[in-house]
């Protein structure tokens, strides 16, 4: 009897630690460079009168929590001038983001995003990018009711592979095989408004697999990466693995 009542302890107590492991957070906090590569929707904020008339400049870093669905549920203010902070707050509101997937299920994520305000004489267009650091940013211009979509984005591998509609598959060099090389080309490549991969260069990987890897990736599609509800350029990083495992 002791000895069934030990080993059902113990089968409990398994059971309890695998639910544990399985168990999916109900919040996560993600890095500024992963979410801003979710962004599906952005809205610019409105450059405020009385600051512009003030030559009033500078960053506006906010706390963002972000719904299962990837809307903007609550925002915090982190710094930033009292007369910026409104207006970033109000523009943030608005984003729309792809739901965040962990162990495949959506949470809700919290986030820090960075507003820039200038006004330079001639500022650059928005981007959608990397601050230093990792941080989102939006470059309001100093006029803002003229205010554009970004030209070209950068996303990360993981959200740009979910928009790939064909694939291409690259031929083993037979060099490559007959000398056993195996591993991982990595390429940085731009895809167009269409899909279509415009431009590869390579990061890394043998120069035996290199070229097979950047012939195959030429051909592959994606859907249109939209922001705002238009299609942009995407700067991204594919992965091509090569391996000779079961032969």
């Amino acid at each position: 009897m002791a000895s069934r009542c030990a080993t059902s302890f113990l089968l409990l107590i398994c059971s309890m630690s695998l639910a544990a492991a399985q168990a999916v957070p109900s919040r996560v906090r993600v890095s500024e460079g992963v979410i801003q590569g979710l962004r599906v929707k952005q809205v610019s904020p409105i450059y405020p009168p009385l600051a512009r008339q003030a030559r009033i400049q500078g960053s506006v870093v906010l706390r963002v929590f972000i719904s299962k669905t990837g809307d903007v549920e609550n925002i915090q203010l982190v710094s930033g001038h009292p007369m910026l902070a409104p207006s970033a707050i109000e523009a943030v509101k608005q984003w729309k983001y792809q739901t965040y997937l962990l162990n495949g299920q959506p949470v809700e994520v919290e986030t820090t995003v960075t507003v820039n305000f200038t006004l330079a004489e001639n500022p650059p267009q928005g981007v959608v990018g990397d601050m230093p650091g990792g941080a989102a940013q939006s470059t309001v211009p100093a006029a803002p009711q003229h205010v554009g979509v970004a030209q070209r984005v950068r996303v990360s591998s993981g959200v740009e592979s979910g928009l790939l509609k064909s694939k291409v598959n690259p031929t083993y060099p037979p060099d490559a095989r007959d000398q056993r090389i195996q591993g991982v080309v990595l390429l940085k490549a731009i895809i167009d408004i269409e899909g279509n991969v415009a431009n590869i260069e390579l990061i890394s990987g043998h120069p035996l697999l290199a070229p097979a890897a950047i012939d195959a990736v030429k051909q592959w599609k994606y859907k249109p990466f939209l922001l705002n509800q238009a299609p942009v350029e995407v700067e991204t990083q594919i992965q091509v693995n090569f391996t000779l495992a079961g032969e």
